[in-house]
């Protein structure tokens, strides 16, 4: 059967009718060029180059190779940079899933990275609620979820990114709402003893114990109060609910909700999660742009 290594050593020979520029073209030897036009008309049982001591020429079997085969590299080659940008995550698609505690911020940089370099590249964000993750990545209706936190088993792996920094919002009647402008002193966690915290998710959830626990460990000892709106759009329930919360730097805080910074550089995890043993393009991508070693981003 006749290799496509030497229909494109043909084809190189047919377009310069010269054994001598062909193999610059490819980059070989003279003589291995020659061997391997020879060794295709053996495969194909026909001549196709008539030779002579000054010229090459194409005999009617070459001419008919030399327009199909020109077609045939023409298609294999267009298949081999599809197969390399499907590989890459540069084509296609990726359904992303985003938890609701993971903000605007970190889902522009997760597209921006996706989509660098990949201008085919479809790239839709589903919110997903923690729940739910296993059961949407064990059924590849996500390919891979951003989470704060995640209490998985062995079917879901997952990896670390750069964590992000944290903020502190509190309806603009707040006690500490006073603090807020371009000069702003950070709130330490201390000082939010005896808070209603808004969350998520109820106590028992991964995030929402975390930051308890981490508050707790400050010495700030919160009421949860779960929200009753997730997202983004949250945030007007500090007003309601009389809570503060602490979310992601940059997060929206919408109409009479102030926001400050907090003390001792508090940030928030964010895992990238995926099915087990499927690293996917995608993911790669993410874990290199991402990672804790990687230069720090925008928030």
């Amino acid at each position: 059967m006749p290799e496509l290594r030497q229909l494109r050593t043909f084809v190189a020979v047919a377009e310069q009718l010269n054994f001598t520029r062909a193999a610059e073209r490819l980059h070989m030897g003279q003589q291995a060029v020659s061997k391997s036009v020879r060794a295709l008309e053996r495969e194909l049982g026909v001549e196709l180059l008539e030779r002579t001591t000054r010229e090459v020429r194409l005999t009617d079997a070459g001419a008919a190779l030399l327009a199909d085969g020109r077609r045939a590299l023409a298609a294999a080659d267009a298949a081999f940079e599809r197969a390399r940008t499907v590989g890459r995550g540069l084509t296609g698609s990726v359904d992303v899933g985003i938890s609701p505690a993971v903000g605007a911020a970190v889902r522009e940089q997760v597209v921006d990275v996706l989509r660098d370099g990949a201008p085919d590249l479809r790239v839709s964000l589903v919110e997903v609620r923690p729940g739910a993750i296993p059961q949407l990545l064990r059924g590849r209706r996500v390919d891979l979820v951003l989470a704060r936190t995640f209490d998985g088993g062995p079917e879901i792996d997952s990896a670390a990114l750069r964590p992000t920094p944290a903020e502190l919002f509190v309806p603009a009647g707040h006690r500490l709402a006073a603090r807020a402008g371009a000069d702003a002193a950070p709130v330490p966690l201390a000082e939010l003893d005896g808070e209603r915290l808004l969350t998520y998710n109820p106590p028992g959830t991964p995030y929402t114990d975390m930051l308890l626990a981490r508050l707790a460990a400050s010495g700030a000892h919160v009421e949860p109060v779960e929200a009753l709106v997730i997202g983004q759009h949250g945030m007007r329930e500090l007003r309601d609910q009389n809570a503060i919360a602490i979310a992601a730097q940059g997060w929206p805080a919408g109409d009479g909700v102030v926001r400050l910074p907090l003390a001792g550089d508090i940030t928030l995890p964010l895992l990238v999660l995926w099915p087990a043993g499927v690293v996917s393009p995608a993911v790669r991508r993410l874990r290199a742009a991402l990672s804790t070693s990687a230069d720090s981003p925008r928030p």
